[in-house]
């Protein structure tokens, strides 16, 4: 079963969309708010999607975003939603509704090739429960095929400065650096702030040895050399983004603890959906998954692509 309210023509739709994945939650209602809001600021419409309703309105066996419900209680959760959306972003924003029976995941994933970007939200938990980020936002994020947000439950943005408030991203040296650049310094001109880019390194890293720098600094520590190289790749890309004010970090230690650390009084995180050597294309890395696990604000995950 598919049911679609629009609030726009197919002529008028854009090619990619945002889209927001909605059960009635409390989280679900945080990632509406972020969602209509970064939406507006790219001009994009929103979809807001309700999967895992059976037909006739009876609970399918595929776990949802949250707990079990009705046709009608996705029905309502979807005009709240709306509702939510258009408050936060008025009636410049296009928003689509959408009920499906396919179960969440798949459903969101479905979505990634023509999506711009897929929100979920994520419950606030403590101890070993929140160290497990719920089934669909990892599915999801490892395999949406775009980049994917998760925003904290508790997420306020009236406590953080959207007008000046810098964005974070994490680079690990990789080809996937790229991809994770565009979307970063995309979201940070959009929004008019700085962005700081971070790379973190330990000893033990493989990918992360003084070699690999030494193009840029044959005569320096690897953090040292990794700055070079940091402060080039920012050269390059300032050339393309030249209103976006960039500062650059390379420090040797564990790179979940510096991007967080670093992204103490920022509004948003972007990091690479894998670490480097990862071997499957299911699952988020270690460095993604440490940084969901414990971040404060919304975090986009870009896809290896």
């Amino acid at each position: 079963m598919t049911h679609t309210d629009s609030a726009f023509s197919e002529d008028s739709a854009p090619t990619k969309r945002t889209i927001v994945g909605v059960d009635g939650s409390v989280p679900s209602e945080v990632a509406v708010r972020w969602a209509a809001a970064d939406a507006a600021t790219h001009g994009t419409a929103l979809t807001l999607v309700y999967a895992g309703v059976a037909s006739g309105g009876t609970q399918s066996n595929a776990p949802r975003l949250s707990g079990g419900a009705s046709s009608a209680h996705a029905r309502s959760a979807l005009a709240t939603a709306q509702a939510v959306a258009q408050s936060v972003a008025g009636g410049s924003l296009a928003i689509e509704t959408v009920l499906v029976s396919t179960p969440p995941a798949e459903a969101l994933i479905g979505y990634g090739p023509d999506a711009r970007l897929i929100a979920l939200g994520t419950r606030g938990l403590g101890g070993l429960a929140r160290a497990v980020l719920g089934s669909v936002s990892s599915a999801v994020a490892a395999q949406a095929g775009c980049p994917v947000v998760i925003v904290p439950e508790h997420f306020d943005t009236t406590q953080v400065d959207a007008d000046s408030a810098p964005i974070v991203v994490g680079l690990d040296h990789s080809p996937h650096d790229n991809a994770v650049l565009a979307v970063a310094f995309d979201q940070a001109a959009r929004r008019h702030v700085s962005l700081r880019m971070v790379h973190a390194f330990t000893a033990l890293h493989p990918g992360t040895s003084f070699g690999e720098f030494v193009q840029w600094g044959p005569h320096l520590d690897p953090a040292g050399a990794a700055k070079l190289w940091m402060d080039e790749v920012a050269g390059a890309w300032g050339n393309e983004y030249p209103a976006v004010q960039v500062s650059t970090c390379a420090i040797e230690d564990y790179p979940s603890r510096v991007v967080l650390e670093m992204a103490a009084d920022a509004q948003l995180i972007v990091v690479g959906s894998r670490s480097r050597g990862a071997i499957s294309p299911l699952f988020i890395g270690s460095t993604s998954r440490a940084v969901l696990h414990r971040a404060e604000i919304p975090t986009i995950i870009v896809p290896a692509i």
